[in-house]
């Protein structure tokens, strides 16, 4: 995983360092979003691996911290790993299909190129947190609801910055927007969230 940001970094320096600020300044914003038709480049394609590595440790530890048992399941983190890459290319299909039945496609390239850095980028921040929860000995609940939490609240931040930025956008085309958010952005993971406690 940090071999893979060390590539990313050094490939695509000036990109990455505008990348960095990308939820407090609109330079990279400015200058990437004209390529949104390219949602998946180079760039966003090596920080997705990162994005889905730092996310599946987090995952694996959670799992084995919750459910102690699980430590000897064999190819845990595999699995794992596989069911993210599997869930989030599925998604994005789905995603395009609707896009292109409800002819929403440019407004949908628009949300999933904010959509698609703001994983990333909390796929970086998530490395530190990993390390930690890895190589420290720790035994309280707290650290992960706290990441989870942490987590929704920078999903709605990031939500609110793209409804601030695009209203006109999505008030024109609101009653797609809040459907495809309900179908394709909260039940998903609620169905996941109900499968994992049961």
């Amino acid at each position: 995983m940090l071999c893979l940001l060390v590539v990313t970094r050094f490939i695509f320096r000036k990109q990455f360092s505008l990348f960095l600020v990308f939820l407090f300044s609109n330079k990279y914003q400015n200058r990437f979003e004209a390529k949104q038709e390219n949602t998946i480049n180079g760039f966003t394609s090596l920080l997705f691996l990162v994005q889905v590595i730092s996310f599946s440790i987090f995952g694996y530890v959670a799992a084995t911290f919750f459910r102690p048992h699980l430590q000897t399941a064999p190819f845990l983190f595999v699995k794992i790993i596989s069911f993210m890459m599997f869930f989030i290319i599925i998604k994005y299909i789905i995603e395009k299909i609707i896009a292109v039945i409800l002819d929403i496609e440019p407004y949908l390239n628009i949300y999933n190129f904010h959509k698609i850095n703001a994983r990333n980028l909390f796929g970086l921040i998530l490395i530190p947190i990993n390390l930690m929860l890895v190589y420290y000995d720790y035994n309280n609940k707290f650290v992960f609801f706290s990441v989870f939490s942490v987590f929704i609240i920078y999903n709605l931040i990031v939500l609110i910055f793209l409804l601030k930025n695009y209203q006109k956008l999505i008030i024109s085309k609101l009653f797609y927007f809040i459907l495809y958010l309900c179908a394709l952005e909260i039940a998903p993971y609620l169905v996941i969230y109900k499968f994992l406690i049961e």
